[in-house]
C-alpha cells in the first residue's frame, strides 16, 4: 500500500510533464493543441495550403474561362452563369486547392444555407472534379463559396 502511494504521485507528475510538453504553447486548451494525439491531414486533405504551409503555397491563377467552357461543353451550361470566379493554386506536397465564387448565396448565410443552395453549390463542386479528373488526374480539394469567402460546399478530387 505505501509503494502504491509513492507510485501514484509519480504517475501524476509523469502525465503532468507530457500534457505541458504537448501544448503547443496554447495555454493547456485540448481543444487548441498541437498535440501528436492529433492526426495529421492526410496528402489532398482540407485546408492543405492554408494549414499546413501557407507560405509554400503557389499563387492563386484563374481557371474561369476553362472551366466555364467545360461547363458549356459538358451541357451544364446552367451552372455556367452562377459561376463568377475560379482559381486554383498548387500546395505543398502536390496537391491543388480551388474556390468557385457563385451567386448561390446571395445573403452570405454559409454554412447555414438551404437545401436548394447546398444542391445547387453541390452540383457545381461535383461539375470542378469532374473536369479535373478527367482533364488533368489531379488531386485536390474545391471550395465553393459565396462573396464573403465562407465555404457553401467542399469537395475532394
Amino acid at each position: 500500500m505505501h509503494s502504491r502511494r509513492l507510485t501514484l504521485p509519480g504517475v501524476a507528475l509523469v502525465c503532468l510533464v507530457t500534457l505541458a510538453a504537448c501544448d503547443g504553447g496554447n495555454g493547456g486548451h485540448p481543444a487548441q493543441s498541437r498535440s501528436a494525439t492529433a492526426q495529421p491531414q492526410p496528402s489532398g486533405g482540407p485546408g492543405t495550403c492554408d494549414e499546413t504551409k501557407p507560405s509554400e503555397a503557389g499563387p492563386w491563377k484563374s481557371v474561369l474561362a476553362e472551366f466555364r467552357d467545360y461547363l458549356k461543353l459538358s451541357g451544364a451550361t446552367e451552372l455556367t452563369e452562377h459561376v463568377k470566379d475560379a482559381k486554383l493554386r498548387d500546395c505543398p506536397g502536390g496537391d491543388r486547392e480551388a474556390n468557385v465564387l457563385t451567386d448561390y448565396d446571395p445573403h452570405l448565410e454559409a454554412p447555414n444555407v438551404d437545401t436548394e443552395t447546398k444542391k445547387s453549390a453541390d452540383r457545381v463542386a461535383h461539375a470542378f472534379t469532374t473536369w479535373r479528373d478527367e482533364k488533368f488526374h489531379d488531386e485536390g480539394w474545391v471550395y465553393v463559396i459565396n462573396g464573403a469567402v465562407e465555404t457553401v460546399t467542399k469537395r475532394p478530387w
